[in-house]
């Protein structure tokens, strides 16, 4: 999906003041030192798997990066709004 309007809401990251941000798709990439903030909403720009590439719409952290919309272990970090 591509360039889709789609808005996502932060849900994961309570504890840590938010959730990790990396500059690129693969969860190899370079980790932005700022956390996208719980709560935040997003808008995507692509969804590759669980991994979102988005741009902030409101809330704290990083304007736009990749995020994981949910863990290995299953926990869901993001959903659609």
């Amino acid at each position: 999906r591509n360039m889709s309007s789609q808005l996502w809401a932060i849900c994961g990251g309570g504890g840590k003041g938010g959730i990790l941000v990396r500059e690129g798709q693969e969860t190899t990439s370079a980790e932005i030192p700022e956390r996208l903030a719980t709560g935040a909403v997003v808008k995507e720009l692509e969804l590759v798997g669980d991994r979102l590439h988005y741009e902030k719409v409101r809330g704290d952290g990083p304007k736009t990066g990749w995020v994981n919309t949910k863990l290995s272990t299953g926990k869901i970090l993001a959903v659609s709004v």
